[in-house]
């Protein structure tokens, strides 16, 4: 459909043409029929002018229009990166969290056991020579460190927690 408009256009010229040609008899009236529409022919040069002109506008809004949704998209960039640097941020303070957690476990769970060693021993009311009394000295010295450890992860959670408020 579309290469049919070209041949529509060269096949009412070359009519139009003929017609001039069979409707005036010499070549000076057919040049001064011509004439009468030369200010057509400037008409359309004026308007194809000004099409030009708009067409340079527009694109002109065009590129304005991109502009600004680069600008936009470039801050939305901005905004989308500094969340994600708030959550990884967040997500280093909950692994931080996470290991202080394991550790306090831990520390719990050997003080327990020592603990429950230690009372084990006790009741056996082990005389002062026994071979067994190095290992209650052992596990009395491994039960301080323990607390010792706990002090410190108390200080230093609290200190956080201090310096978050």
């Amino acid at each position: 459909m579309l290469f049919l408009i070209p041949l529509l256009i060269v096949g009412l010229q070359a009519l139009i043409g003929f017609g001039v040609y069979q409707a005036f008899p010499d070549w000076a009236t057919r040049g001064q029929f011509g004439d009468v529409f030369g200010v057509v022919n400037a008409l359309f040069s004026g308007l194809a002018f000004a099409g030009l002109i708009y067409t340079v506008f527009l694109q002109r809004e065009e590129l304005s229009l991109q502009r600004k949704e680069l600008e936009l998209t470039r801050l939305e960039l901005q905004r989308t990166a500094k969340a994600q640097e708030q959550s990884e941020i967040a997500l280093r303070a909950q692994a931080e969290a996470a290991l202080q957690s394991a550790r306090l476990t831990t520390t719990n769970a050997l003080l327990e056991h020592y603990r429950v060693e230690l009372s084990r021993f006790k009741m056996l009311n082990l005389p002062g020579s026994d071979p067994r009394r190095v290992q209650v000295k052992e596990l009395e010295v491994r039960e301080q460190t323990l607390l010792a450890i706990l002090d410190s992860l108390y200080v230093q959670i609290s200190s956080e927690e201090i310096g978050n408020e």
